[in-house]
């Protein structure tokens, strides 16, 4: 399998904001001694006017690179998300997806052809509704998927133990796709689907172009708002239910992150935040999915906010954010297009 993945270490430089793109084989130490050696080395070497010169040349940019292993066959033997060894023998031509992010991921490899069954939740795009449901993500209809006689079944890790059991005992694939954190694991996310399902090439090209894009945004953004520290919070939740946001170990933060922007809720643990802590935090700007954008913009606490009250909360599609998939690649570009409009607003009034 060869992976395609987004240089995602953020580098400390000679300006403390800059951002280069690093190995992923870099241990935190030695990304840390780099960091020292080129503070170092600037002092010591470099005059005022030099030092000022290089910090202007420095490329504040995210790179993609490719770890190349082109021996890709079948039969694919993989360990899925429950560290179970899964063997595919041969190419599938009949695939039932029973996850709404691995559907996407389907479709945007141009595999919908091999698609005949998929569960109540996948809804997008429009033309997955031609296809068969299955029923729910965690239980599906066992009997009508055996009776499909697919070749493989793809899942998340939220399918249950009943349904994998009894669709291994009736002889058929299955392999539980674990759920990724980071916007390099949706990447490496794709081109196994894509190895599974027998579109090994496509999957290379489709991971190419989301870490080139990504890449594309993030550069873009770090060279127009990179060094304002324009901050985001997702109001994934929020009200008489708890507040829950996406706090630094989530891919959501990846999307903030890769749009020039700093995550509001970096001190929250794990989804789980509070209105006492948004209310400190008070964030530059607030992403509110569009089923409750209306009612974040007139419920107490939330009204205090300054980005409420000046016009700075956008909604979202939330599939768009929260479904691991190809789309994240759009999320990231439209928070980054709202950001720099929002700041040329606020930087024309300054």
């Amino acid at each position: 399998m060869k992976r395609k993945l987004l240089a995602t270490a953020l580098c400390l430089s000679v300006t403390a904001a800059v951002f280069t793109a690093c190995s992923d084989t870099n241990s935190e130490e030695s990304v840390a001694s780099q960091a020292a050696e080129t503070v170092n080395a600037a002092e010591t070497e470099q005059t005022a006017a030099e030092t000022e010169a290089a910090e202007t040349e420095a490329a504040e940019t995210v790179e993609t690179f490719v770890v190349e292993d082109d021996t890709f066959s079948y039969p694919l033997t993989l360990e899925d998300a429950y560290g179970n060894e899964v063997t595919v023998e041969e190419e599938p031509e009949t695939v039932v997806s029973v996850s709404p992010a691995i559907t996407e991921i389907i479709f945007a490899l141009g595999g919908e052809d091999k698609l005949i069954g998929r569960s109540d939740y996948c809804d997008y795009p429009d033309e997955v509704f031609d296809i068969e449901s299955v029923g729910p993500i965690d239980l599906p209809d066992t009997e009508l998927i055996v009776s499909m006689e697919p070749d493989v079944v793809l899942a998340s890790s939220i399918f249950s133990e009943e349904a994998y059991n009894a669709l291994t005992d009736a002889g058929i694939t299955v392999v539980i796709v674990k759920d990724e954190t980071s916007l390099e694991g949706m990447i490496y996310t794709v081109e196994t689907v894509a190895d599974v399902i027998g579109l090994h090439d496509e999957g290379e090209e489709l991971a190419m172009s989301l870490s080139d894009q990504i890449s594309e945004t993030f550069n873009e953004a770090m060279e127009t708002i990179g060094d304002d520290e324009i901050t985001v919070y997702y109001a994934m939740s929020f009200g008489e239910y708890g507040d829950y946001t996406a706090g630094p170990d989530t891919f959501i933060n990846d999307i903030i992150t890769y749009a020039g922007c700093v995550n509001a809720a970096s001190d929250a643990d794990g989804w789980s935040y509070s209105a006492e802590q948004l209310l400190a935090a008070d964030p530059d700007i607030i992403l509110v999915p569009d089923w409750g954008y209306e009612s974040f913009l007139e419920t107490e606490p939330y009204t205090e906010l300054t980005a409420v009250q000046e016009g700075r909360v956008l909604a979202v599609d939330a599939n768009t954010f929260e479904r691991v998939g190809p789309r994240n690649v759009e999320a990231i570009r439209t928070l980054y297009e709202y950001a720099l409009d929002a700041n040329a607003v606020a930087h024309a009034g300054a």
